[in-house]
């Protein structure tokens, strides 16, 4: 997991920099806080595996059911994060989208390599 978010903060950077260069701070921090969001649901996520792994091994459904839950958690963080920062902040909406969908290309471009090492 550790390699993911490594992954993803890197490319929040590279998004956040070229924003930065192109367009000045105010659409830099857009950038920064859309990426803010995909990072905080990877942590979740981890946390939220961790958590149903050992709950699984008492009971299975509760397992699976802390999986479901912690989907619903993520759907909803992201839906208040993303409120939050083009309604209540009034922050640019394109800056923020750019990062959040380059953070959530960097999990999944990480999560084939982490595939890609246990299968060998």
């Amino acid at each position: 997991m550790r390699k993911l978010l490594i992954v993803q903060i890197i490319l929040v950077v590279l998004v956040v920099a070229g924003f930065y260069l192109q367009q000045g701070q105010a659409v830099a921090l857009s950038a920064l806080f859309g990426g803010s969001i995909a990072l905080v649901n990877s942590l979740l996520l981890a946390w939220r595996v961790r958590r149903a792994g050992r709950t699984a091994e008492k009971d299975e459904t509760r397992g699976a059911f802390t999986l479901y839950l912690g989907a619903i958690e993520r759907f909803v963080l992201t839906l208040i994060g993303f409120v939050v920062g083009m309604g209540t902040l009034k922050l640019s909406p394109f800056p923020m989208l750019v990062s959040f969908a380059v953070a959530q290309l960097g999990y999944w471009i990480g999560a084939r390599e982490n595939l890609r090492v246990e299968r060998q």
